[in-house]
Order: C-alpha cells, then sequence, then structure tokens
C-alpha cells in the first residue's frame, strides 16, 4: 500500500503547464506516492505529454469522453490506494517539500481530517494564507482551503462518505468543506507550499458569477445548521457581505480586523440566541 495518492485530473491544458505540474510531483521529496493522472476526454496533445514521462509511479487513466471534474474527482478518490489522497491541478506547481511537510503533519495530527497550505499566486507573486483552524463560520468570509492544495486522510473520505457534488458545479470544493468541516478538524499550514498559476483559463476568472451565486447558495445551506428564518438569513448574509466594502475604506488595517470580527460576533450573538431559545 502507498502512503499518498496524488489526483491530478487534465483537461487540455497547455503542455508547458502540463509538464510543470507533473515534474513538481514527480520531483518531490516525498517518494511513497503514486500518481493518479485522469486525462477527462482532451482534444489536445495531453495524452502524449503524459505518456512521454516513464515513471512507474504515474497511472494514466483516460476518460473516453469528457465526463468533467467532478465526476473525475470522484473517481478518482473511489480508487486511490493510498493512506493519504493529494490533490492537484494541471496548471500549478507543487513545492519540492509539499507532501513531505503535509504527510507528517497528518501522521502527527491524527484527528486532522484535512490539511491544506499557503499559496503563491504567479506570476505576479501574491502570497494567500487561510485560517490555520477553520471554523463553519469562516466559510461564510470565503473558501477556508486552497483546492489544489489539500491532503485528505483516505479513513475519513470513507468513514463520511465524502464525494464531490454536481449539484455545486465550479464551487464542488466550498460545498465539499461544508459538510467536512463538521465532521472532522481541518488544518492549514502557514507556509507557501503550491504555487497556483494565474490565466485567463482559471475557473474562477472564466466563471467567476456562477462560482459566486452557487458559493452564495451554500453559505445560505450553512446558515440553515443554525438558523430557520430566511429574512434573518438574509440579514446575516448582507451583513457578512458589507465587511468587503468596509475593507476598501481608505485601507484602514485595524478597521479591517474590527469589522471582521464585529460581524461574528453578532453571528455568534444570534446562533447562541436561536439555540438557547430566549
Amino acid at each position: 500500500m502507498v502512503k499518498v495518492s496524488v489526483l491530478m485530473p487534465v483537461y487540455n491544458t497547455e503542455e508547458k503547464y502540463l509538464r510543470d505540474a507533473m515534474e513538481s510531483i514527480l520531483n518531490q521529496s516525498f517518494k511513497d506516492f503514486e500518481f493518479l493522472i485522469y486525462d477527462d476526454g482532451s482534444t489536445n496533445n495531453a495524452s502524449e505529454i503524459i505518456k512521454s514521462y516513464k515513471d512507474k509511479r504515474i497511472q494514466y487513466i483516460s476518460n473516453p469522453q469528457n465526463l468533467g471534474l467532478i465526476k473525475t474527482l470522484n473517481n478518482g478518490l473511489s480508487i486511490a490506494k493510498g493512506e493519504y489522497i493529494a490533490r492537484m491541478d494541471s496548471d500549478d506547481i507543487s513545492l519540492p517539500t509539499r507532501i513531505e511537510k503535509q504527510v507528517a503533519f497528518m501522521d502527527n495530527n491524527p484527528m486532522v481530517g484535512i490539511c491544506g497550505t499557503a499559496i503563491e499566486f504567479f506570476p505576479d507573486n501574491r502570497e494567500l494564507k487561510f485560517p490555520e483552524y477553520p471554523k463553519v463560520l469562516d466559510l461564510l468570509f470565503g473558501s477556508i482551503l486552497a483546492h489544489p492544495s489539500v491532503i485528505f486522510r483516505k479513513s475519513e473520505i470513507e468513514k463520511y462518505k465524502w464525494h464531490y457534488d454536481e449539484r455545486y458545479i465550479y464551487c464542488e470544493d466550498f460545498a465539499l468543506w461544508s459538510q467536512a468541516i463538521r465532521q472532522t478538524s481541518i488544518y492549514n499550514l502557514q507556509e507557501v507550499l503550491l504555487k497556483y498559476r494565474w490565466h485567463g483559463k482559471n475557473i474562477s476568472v472564466l466563471r467567476a458569477e456562477e462560482q459566486k451565486n452557487t458559493a452564495e447558495e451554500i453559505k445560505k445551506e450553512i446558515l440553515k445548521t443554525f438558523i430557520s428564518n430566511e429574512e434573518q438569513i438574509n440579514q446575516i448574509r448582507e451583513r457578512c457581505s458589507t465587511h468587503k466594502v468596509v475593507k476598501s475604506f481608505c485601507g484602514i488595517k485595524w478597521l479591517k480586523i474590527t469589522y471582521s470580527k464585529m460581524i461574528k460576533i453578532y453571528f455568534f450573538g444570534v446562533c447562541i440566541l436561536k439555540i438557547k431559545r430566549i
């Protein structure tokens, strides 16, 4: 049994991006892994590029037709043999010690079911860190994990029957986090271990509006677990969104922190009142 299964779907990825992504995994300091590469019906030369690498750790799977990212990911989760499953996107770059450091953390923290990392957008070298110990509430303010940086504990996937939900296309990862965070502990290493390639073909660019609308629906579902009144849910969501406007006001750093905390206190207050039925 291998320690880690690295799951990477591919669909018409440009040759340079694909080679960079593959080589960043094959050159990891941690060696005990299988590399599941799913070609999801690419119509370019992706299959030839993948097959040109002769590393025995590569398992090349070709979908006869394009199934889409969600079905491909779920297929990968089902066949992965590793104790851990690491996600990878075909246009990103994992830093050499990424898997080594995530495996070490997971081995030493058996209560954690999912571990992500900080990321660096490139080519503009912008760093992004996620909450170190994210909680349910953090989902109301955005994603709590960088999807291509995560490593899952396979036993947790099987225990809780985690899968990517086809109802939430372009937001399938966010939907999964909203389920998993109520069932396991999630942690983010505060070190950049993945370089996220930013270009005009990112889903968050091409499908920005659909992604935003779907995320809002997921956030409403999260709130419904605390509050049943639709009007109150909408009021809280509006307040949680308003903090983004205040963030940009004069660029005052302390105001960003204060307002964000104020919203969280407000939300918790409402939830506590509802739960205690005062």
